[in-house]
């Protein structure tokens, strides 16, 4: 696939509790591992994630049963880059 024909979109992901270290880790290889989503990290110290993705191959909603098939529950998830609070 051509890198500029992709529809990026960036969700921020707020979950329900904060997970240990080693569960982000684990969890942002899962999501790498999904098909359509470009990039994966989480705020070190919150419950935030940025996700990145092809709008075409997943949307907000598909991240979010994925990190429920996960056992991550989310609590808000918000479209676009995040704003500074």
């Amino acid at each position: 696939m051509i890198e500029n024909l992709r529809n990026l979109k960036t969700s921020e992901i707020v979950l329900r509790q904060e997970l240990p270290l080693l569960e982000c880790e684990w969890l942002v290889g899962r999501l790498l591992a999904k098909r359509g989503v470009a990039t994966a990290q989480w705020v070190t110290n919150t419950r935030r994630w940025l996700i990145q993705y092809d709008a075409d191959l997943c949307g907000r909603a598909d991240l979010v049963a994925f990190l429920q098939s996960c056992g991550v529950s989310a609590a808000a998830v918000r479209a676009g880059p995040p704003t500074s609070t």
